[in-house]
């Protein structure tokens, strides 16, 4: 008697919820409709609780999603190498390219094919479409100036290998000296997939110089911030072996854009200017100009401070130049100092505050 009687009470309980639930429902449905603004939601862009668009979530997650694929593989360590390609007319060489890449891997043994990727656009995927030859010289851990070198943009005109001790192999294609090894191939195939061109390539060759058997490779880990470009330049700037050309303003500005992100603009200072010193140090009989404190102060404000204004953290160095691209200006620091405060010896010794204008976010 027990059992059914609770039983009956709860069918009643139940009944009696369910009529006050659809009662609310009701209620509910009206009063949205009577408070119903069609200005306040956009046509066909339904929004969540949080009053974001289905469309900006999903990019959202994307984002989150590239972020993180990134962080996973910088903790995957890959060897570096220079693919290089050259093109003939009537046999005299018209042009010789390389470019460092990350991304090399083997992807068959019988027959041998190699693979690698590209970003797009790039002038050696056009070039490497007409020649369909190339090589992949797998970089020695003490050749990490050619890892740098060979990851700037060529400049029209340019001869790469000027600088670069190196022989000619199938098809005149440049095959660096020294390397941990090479590799001669012929194009197999190309794929374009997202922001990269793939392309795949069955070896011809193989190679190794008898005096670099065994040789350990250059490998890739980016535990920091760093793109292969900006690993590869700053290993080379802190052993001091970045070729003097290359030592150019704007990798001045590339070193202190890597400290700053990595330590923060207070506690890369120190940094900066011992690396500075350093390097002079070891490039004495070439340096012109010995270290500025307050034009290597200012830069490094300048710099810290266009960072801070960007959005997007994971951004590589070019991005950040292109955006930034008042750094690249020889007249910068004519804006704020004039040549008699910035050429005295009390500015090359210490900081001095600029007299024509306040650096960006100070006041007097």
């Amino acid at each position: 008697m027990f059992g059914r009687t609770s039983v009956r009470s709860l069918l009643r309980f139940l009944n009696v919820s369910q009529k006050q639930l659809t009662k609310n429902a009701h209620c509910r449905r009206f009063c949205s409709s009577a408070s119903y603004n069609p200005d306040e939601v956009s046509a066909g862009k339904p929004s969540s609780p949080t009053g974001i668009s289905t469309a900006e979530l999903a990019e959202q997650k994307q984002a989150e999603l590239i972020s993180g694929f990134r962080n996973v593989m910088r903790t995957v360590p890959s060897p570096v190498v220079v693919v290089t390609a050259a093109q003939y007319v009537d046999s005299e060489c018209c042009i010789k390219r390389g470019v460092t890449c990350s991304s090399f891997a083997s992807v068959s043994m019988q027959p041998p094919v190699i693979s690698f990727c590209i970003t797009r656009p790039s002038r050696m995927h056009s070039l490497l479409k007409d020649t369909r030859h190339f090589a992949v010289n797998v970089l020695a851990g003490d050749q990490v100036h050619y890892g740098v070198h060979f990851s700037k943009p060529a400049r029209n005109g340019e001869d790469q290998f000027s600088a670069v001790p190196h022989k000619l192999g199938f098809s005149g294609v440049p095959l660096i000296e020294g390397t941990a090894a090479v590799l001669q191939c012929q194009a197999h195939d190309t794929h374009l997939i997202g922001d990269h061109h793939v392309w795949y390539g069955e070896v011809l060759e193989t190679s190794m110089d008898t005096g670099t058997d065994g040789r350990q490779p250059l490998l890739y880990f980016a535990s920091s911030f760093r793109s292969v470009g900006d690993e590869a330049f700053m290993q080379a700037f802190e052993d001091t072996t970045l070729l003097f050309d290359d030592w150019s303003h704007e990798a001045h500005l590339r070193m202190a854009w890597n400290y700053i992100r990595i330590h923060g603009k207070e506690n890369a200072i120190p940094v900066i200017r011992n690396g500075i010193k350093k390097y002079n140090t070891q490039h004495k009989d070439k340096v012109k100009r010995g270290y500025h404190e307050t034009v290597t102060m200012f830069f490094t404000h300048v710099i810290a401070d266009a960072i801070n204004q960007c959005e997007n953290v994971d951004m590589t160095f070019e991005e950040f130049l292109s955006q930034n691209s008042h750094l690249t200006d020889s007249n910068l620091i004519s804006q704020y100092y004039s040549k008699q405060l910035i050429s005295s010896p009390a500015a090359r010794l210490r900081f001095e505050p600029p007299d024509l204008q306040d650096l960006p976010g100070f006041s007097r």
